[in-house]
């Protein structure tokens, strides 16, 4: 059995997710809920402008009865092309909590706060 995990893993496999949209050129995919810590954690992709560049970050975010109070960015990606894809300028963000700013997806956080408060 070990020698066919270890063939298994050898083996090239694709890695793809789906990118869900949300609206306004903004798409999420990997999102985690996690009830005992309040805290939501999200991969977002935001196309600037149809033909242009697109930016993935992940964010995580506390929530305080079902009201984002505050996020973090793990890290970040400036892709030349839309969706995600072409040369691509990672950047690590440290990951220092920061108050919340109103956003084109702020009301998207809001709702996953929503759920994750409805899961306790």
């Amino acid at each position: 059995m070990r020698y066919i995990f270890v063939l298994m893993m050898l083996l090239p496999f694709s890695a793809y997710a789906e990118w869900k949209e949300y609206g306004d050129n903004i798409y999420s995919k990997d999102i985690e809920l996690n009830p005992l810590t309040q805290r939501v954690s999200i991969q977002l992709l935001v196309d600037l402008a149809p033909g242009s560049n697109s930016h993935v970050f992940h964010n995580q975010y506390q929530c305080e009865n079902g009201v984002p109070t505050k996020k973090r960015t793990f890290w970040s990606a400036y892709y030349n092309g839309n969706m995600g894809v072409g040369d691509a300028d990672y950047k690590s963000a440290g990951a220092a909590w920061m108050p919340i700013v109103d956003s084109r997806f702020t009301y998207m956080v809001i709702n996953l706060c929503n759920e994750v408060y409805k899961l306790r």
